[in-house]
């Protein structure tokens, strides 16, 4: 894996995007582990398929909860 702890590639210190690294996966910055490089395509499928059913959620239960 590709370690890359060049701050500017880090935003909020925990998404890495780094439209200059082909690597679709880059280690963590600190700690065990992976995450995606979010200026690839396959980072912003991740990015994707984990937050948008999330935020979906969110959104249904509040207007589930305010419609009555």
């Amino acid at each position: 894996m590709n370690k890359d702890n060049d701050s500017k590639h880090w935003k909020l210190g925990i998404f890495y995007y780094n439209k200059d690294n082909p690597a679709e996966f880059v280690d963590k910055r600190n700690g065990i582990g992976t995450t995606p490089n979010f200026a690839s395509k396959s980072g912003r499928l991740v990015f994707s398929l984990i937050f948008v059913p999330v935020i979906t959620a969110v959104i249904l239960l509040f207007i589930i909860m305010y419609s009555k």
